[in-house]
């Protein structure tokens, strides 16, 4: 019994372990289709159409998170990583109905997409309307930020970020290559770092309490983490996370719901015969998409399945759904590996209508025909015991004594 149960475990382990590996797969698959083909607009001569009508939904941030995965590359170039594990930075976030962004509990999607591609779209958004903001505030300060208060005061210290020794992290959410500054423990660490050969880049990373952040890497996809220094002892400056912050909650703690809805005041040459935005198409372009589950019937899944159309992305919607979960559920620690240690989140899903009523029509047949067979036997039984008793047994249709 006792190995029996052992051997139970570790089938179940393995399972667990290749189920990650194979959603990824399937994640990686969908998500690399980035192109016009899966988006299948419908093109005039003048006008482009996103068939996914999103325009009634928001996007919420829910995860950033790491995970530690094999990667091909760094496999052929041994000489240079000494892992073939790179750090790949997911996120995950929801299509949520404009009315019900706090709580989206009802008609939903959730999706994971990489973290380049969700900062690409958020960020820029996220900066035009905060520069829309300044440009129609009316408050005015001096030259040293006194008499104003209000978006004034946001403004003022915003335009002069440096002056006050800060650099806007926004501008480091692309992979680059950085030098240290003028921090004394920095420089020495520098020096020390040059003796070794050793470069560092500068770009978003996943963080458990802050959702994203600006951090360090040692290599130049930053995939490789490093802690050895502070980044703000590198940049020389401190990082202000007004704009990057808001991506992921606003500053009171709430969470940030970035609506889908093309704006009629659209001025910037990307507007066009769709009500979805640009910020939208593109984020929910790239993403691995899990909407069956969550009754979202205008969306890719649902509209392909019915066209028969992207069949293996299509059937392969539960494998997504099952990596999403994965990064959700607490299964990995904050450096990408497998959680082995800590218990295991736990979501608790509503059971819907429609899955009430499959339930009770499902068990209310199984209980009739239960019934009915019960009936039956009970039936032959009575007829056998008849025949017996007056000596009579039925053989096909022949009776014997």
């Amino acid at each position: 019994f006792i190995l029996q149960s052992k051997m139970k475990y570790f089938h179940f382990l393995t399972f667990i372990l290749m189920s990650l590996v194979v959603n990824y797969k399937a994640f990686s698959h969908q998500s690399s289709l980035v192109d016009l083909k899966q988006r299948r607009r419908t093109e005039d001569e003048d006008s482009t159409y996103f068939e996914y009508d999103l325009s009634s939904f928001n996007i919420r941030f829910e995860k950033c998170q790491f995970v530690k995965m094999f990667d091909d590359e760094m496999a052929e170039n041994n000489e240079e990583y000494d892992t073939v594990l790179a750090t790949k930075h997911f996120v995950v976030y929801k299509m949520c109905p404009k009315d019900e962004c706090e709580n989206c509990d009802g008609v939903h999607g959730e999706y994971v997409v990489d973290l380049d591609d969700f900062l690409e779209g958020v960020v820029k958004v996220e900066q035009e309307e905060f520069e829309n903001m300044c440009d129609n505030c009316n408050e005015g300060c001096n030259n040293d930020g006194d008499y104003c208060s209000g978006c004034g005061q946001i403004c003022w210290n915003w335009e002069n970020l440096e002056n006050n020794g800060y650099v806007d992290a926004a501008d480091y959410i692309e992979c680059q290559k950085i030098d240290i500054q003028n921090d004394d423990d920095a420089q020495q660490q520098q020096q020390q770092d040059d003796d070794d050969e050793k470069e560092y880049f500068i770009g978003p990373m996943c963080d458990n309490d802050k959702g994203i952040v600006i951090g360090l890497f040692s290599d130049e996809n930053c995939w490789e983490p490093t802690f050895d220094i502070d980044v703000e002892d590198v940049l020389g400056y401190k990082l202000s996370y007004h704009v990057l912050s808001n991506v992921v909650k606003t500053e009171d703690g709430q969470q940030t719901c970035l609506s889908c809805l093309e704006q009629n005041d659209n001025n910037n040459g990307n507007a066009d015969d769709d009500e979805v935005n640009e910020m939208c198409e593109n984020i929910y372009t790239a993403s691995g998409k899990c909407e069956s589950p969550y009754g979202l019937e205008n969306g890719f899944v649902n509209l392909n399945r019915q066209d028969n159309n992207f069949e293996n992305q299509v059937e392969n919607e539960f494998m997504t759904c099952t990596f999403i979960n994965s990064l959700v559920w607490n299964s990995y620690t904050e450096t990408g590996e497998i959680n082995a240690i800590d218990e295991q989140d736990v979501v608790f899903r509503e059971v819907s209508t429609l899955q009430t009523t499959t339930l009770f029509v499902l068990t209310a047949t199984i209980l009739g025909l239960a019934s009915f067979t019960a009936y039956l036997y009970h039936k032959n039984e009575k007829i056998f015991a008849q025949t017996s008793s007056q000596g009579l047994v039925s053989l096909g249709n022949k009776y014997v004594v």
